[in-house]
């Protein structure tokens, strides 16, 4: 039947088994997860990608929840923190700043030494 209607049917076992996400678990902690990692988001200078990498490890994070009235119960190790950001798109990386164009080489004039230069040796008779 899945196959014809396009309904995918998960058995009881497959519904109720496995662990459920940290963010699953505790909704009202996450959600002040995402306002503290967007403050410290940036987006990549390039913008060749739509990640945006931060300056925030899994231990600031921690402390900065601690810090907001969250118990140590309902947050993760550090270790578990860090891959709570990785999978929500949230990479500790350095923060490179745009490099600037090179500038292109400006064609230069020919200078007026070699043209009086050219004058002279074609007024000059020749020695031999």
């Amino acid at each position: 039947h899945e196959k014809r209607t396009g309904i995918v049917c998960l058995g009881l076992h497959a519904f109720c088994c496995g662990a459920k996400l940290w963010e699953e678990k505790h909704p009202e902690v996450a959600k002040a997860l995402w306002e503290l990692a967007e403050s410290h988001a940036q987006q990549d200078p390039t913008f060749r990608t739509t990640l945006s990498f931060t300056r925030l490890t899994a231990e600031e994070a921690i402390k900065q929840l601690r810090a907001q009235g969250f118990a140590d119960d309902v947050l993760p190790s550090r270790s578990g923190m860090s891959n709570v950001l990785n999978r929500n798109g949230y990479r500790l990386r350095p923060v490179l700043k745009a490099k600037p164009q090179k500038k292109s080489p400006k064609p230069t004039p020919s200078s007026p030494i070699s043209g009086n230069v050219t004058e002279i040796a074609k007024a000059k008779p020749s020695c031999a």
